[in-house]
């Protein structure tokens, strides 16, 4: 499950046409040329797993909370102000407001849980990077991690 939600935040930031237009990978920050930015990153963080009942068939159904870092990468003079719009815009397609992404993969819309920018201090050019990290809440069946559950 955790791949599709990945695969399925990507199409989705792709298609809302942000300033990183189809700049937008999987796990795949320390790919791009500085030419490439404004870009996006998306990998996978932590996930906790909690049972929330029998299920059927005596296999549990598991309530999961991952998250998901989405991370906005700009250079150049205005590096800071286009990582920050660049944000906003992740914040706008994809927050509790946008009424809800990820159709059948997620219980709930994603949360943003915290926000951090910072300067890319290794880089040759000025980078910088604001990360946005996502809570998304999902069901699978005890033993079934690819596919989503049904409430219980």
């Amino acid at each position: 499950m955790q791949q599709q939600i990945l695969a399925a935040w990507r199409v989705d930031l792709v298609l809302a046409a942000t300033l990183a237009g189809d700049k937008v990978r999987v796990e795949g920050r320390n790919a791009y040329p500085v030419s490439a930015l404004p870009a996006i990153d998306i990998s996978a963080a932590d996930e906790g797993i909690e049972p929330l009942s029998g299920g059927r068939g005596g296999l549990a159904t598991l309530h999961r909370e991952f998250l998901v870092d989405v991370t906005s990468i700009a250079t150049g003079e205005q590096a800071r102000e286009q990582a920050m719009e660049l944000h906003a815009q992740i914040e706008e397609r994809m927050g509790p407001a946008a009424g809800g992404v990820l159709p059948g993969l997620l219980i709930a819309p994603p949360r943003l849980r915290g926000i951090r920018g910072q300067w890319d201090d290794a880089a040759t050019q000025p980078i910088y990077i604001v990360r946005g990290m996502w809570l998304c809440r999902y069901l699978t069946a005890e033993g079934a991690p690819r596919g989503p559950a049904s409430h219980p």
